[in-house]
């Protein structure tokens, strides 16, 4: 059973308002990463950084599987690439299991503000290398923009809103993303990332919430958890990876 959508986003704004009226820092946890807007995200790298991810999500009536590696490159102070390369697996239950090479994202990003707000756009596109069996196959593009912004000394404040063109068939629709999402600094090595996502045209809303864990300069341990909120969300889901910065 799912959530209710609206009791999500008024959690969301329960934070926000929460938040609104302390006084900003200069940091915006750059070196923390979000979980479901990992690419459409303000910050832009200092050099290489890669994470070895899983992913397990239930649905109705299938359960997927994800493996796979995702990073980027800061080319410049101002200009971020970086692309994701997956192996899924979905089982339909009886009718058995399936697995492809997902389509890989291919991102670029601009940094147009980094003083105490961070804010850049950019844009997307999949190069269509899966097999459509598993729903893959699809040459999807977009642009998008993103904003981080430090509420406090612990707590920051991220967001995200774009337009994705997806392939459906013949035809290619237009659809709304929009995220939102709160960063706390619950210690010098430890963060919580809580995030909601929606999807317009399909549906999707989901919710989630995990942990970015520092082991020393350049390596992380991340993990979290999902819950979907649309049918077309999974019921539940789980990530785990291992970030390195180089």
């Amino acid at each position: 059973m799912k959530f209710s959508l609206s009791t999500l986003t008024l959690l969301i704004a329960l934070i926000f308002s929460t938040v609104s009226h302390l006084n900003a820092q200069n940091s915006t946890m750059d070196d923390v990463h979000l979980f479901q807007s990992y690419f459409r995200d303000a910050p832009i790298a200092n050099g290489l950084y890669g994470e070895a991810v899983f992913n397990y999500s239930d649905f109705d009536f299938n359960q997927r599987m994800t493996l796979g590696g995702q990073g980027g490159y800061g080319l410049t102070d101002n200009i971020e690439i970086a692309a994701g390369i997956y192996y899924k697996s979905i089982d339909f239950g009886e009718p058995g299991t399936e697995a492809s090479l997902a389509d890989i994202p291919v991102y670029g990003r601009y940094n147009f503000l980094s003083d105490e707000t961070k804010f850049s756009a950019g844009a997307y596109a999949t190069l269509p290398v899966g097999d459509e069996i598993i729903a893959e196959g699809d040459l999807d593009f977009g642009v998008f923009a993103a904003v981080r912004h430090p509420a406090s000394e612990q707590i920051v404040l991220t967001g995200t809103l774009g337009i994705d063109f997806l392939e459906t068939g013949i035809d290619r629709e237009a659809s709304l993303n929009l995220g939102t999402g709160v960063i706390y600094s619950a210690s010098d090595r430890a963060s919580i990332v809580s995030e909601l996502t929606i999807q317009s045209d399909i549906d999707y809303s989901a919710f989630s919430s995990g942990l970015d864990y520092r082991f020393g300069d350049n390596l992380r341990f991340r993990a979290g958890l999902q819950l979907g909120v649309d049918d077309a969300a999974p019921d539940y889901g789980i990530t785990g990876g291992l970030l390195l910065t180089l």
